[in-house]
């Protein structure tokens, strides 16, 4: 009778029986025996980014382990490992994510006049509230604030990933208005950063601390215009005649 056969299977290429049948192994497997591989790895990301935030929502960001999200992901570790080396890099993928889904640009770079800049503002801040305000991010939010004491690195791969991000193009356009003399806006960032606290911050604050469980969009329309109006008030441009009438006054 000939003897059994034993197969050398290498560490690094062994898998738990948990693993063995996750979609991740099977691809795996797939692609060994030669045929198209069932996830491609942009795909792979997501389904990982996704679950991560579910997960983080869930269970909070410490409490959450990778274990937890590769699982949930019907990943391996290894794949979880090689995608996003630490928790904290693919909790910034997951803000990252949430910030391309927002559908708000500053289209219009051509504003010859102020009605054109604030119709441009309108857009742009009404999408950005109605994106900040929504449900989902509300809950990433709480996340954040509940979690940033034990895990600051988490404040600030959200807030360099997220509000920062977010900030930049309106920044950018209100440098281009002021350099073409459209809006006198000497400090953009700053600018920028008052705009977006007129318009979200108040009704985000009621909506983090549970004094209102949504925000419509009568109210995010009632504030953006509120904001628009008193800021081009005060971006209106400087003229040599106003600044000398502002002077003798």
């Amino acid at each position: 009778m000939p003897a059994k056969q034993i197969l050398f299977v290498p560490a690094q290429d062994r898998v738990s029986a948990a693993e063995a049948n996750t979609p991740d192994e099977c691809a795996l497997r797939t692609k060994r025996r030669g045929r198209p591989c069932l996830i491609a790895e942009p795909e792979r990301r997501e389904l990982l980014i996704e679950a991560a935030e579910n997960i983080f929502i869930e269970l909070g960001y410490s409490a959450t382990s990778m274990d937890d999200i590769a699982r949930h992901a019907g990943m391996s570790k290894k794949t979880l490992y090689r995608l996003f080396e630490t928790k904290e890099s693919l909790f910034a993928a997951v803000i990252a994510a949430r910030r391309a889904s927002l559908n708000a640009t500053m289209e219009s770079h051509d504003c010859p006049d102020i009605k054109t800049a604030g119709d441009v503002l309108r857009r742009y801040l009404g999408a950005i509230a109605r994106f900040v305000l929504a449900p989902r991010q509300a809950a990433l939010y709480r996340l954040v604030i509940a979690e940033s004491q034990r895990a600051p690195e988490l404040a600030h791969a959200f807030y360099c990933a997220g509000p920062n991000k977010a900030r930049t193009p309106l920044s950018d356009w209100l440098a281009l208005q002021n350099q073409r003399g459209t809006l006198h806006v000497p400090d953009p960032p700053n600018a920028a950063s008052m705009l977006f606290s007129m318009v979200i911050g108040d009704l985000q604050m009621r909506l983090l601390i549970g004094e209102i469980r949504a925000t419509d969009d009568n109210a995010i329309d009632h504030r953006v215009e509120c904001a628009i109006e008193l800021f081009l008030r005060g971006a209106l441009p400087r003229t040599d005649k106003k600044s000398a009438g502002q002077e003798r006054g």
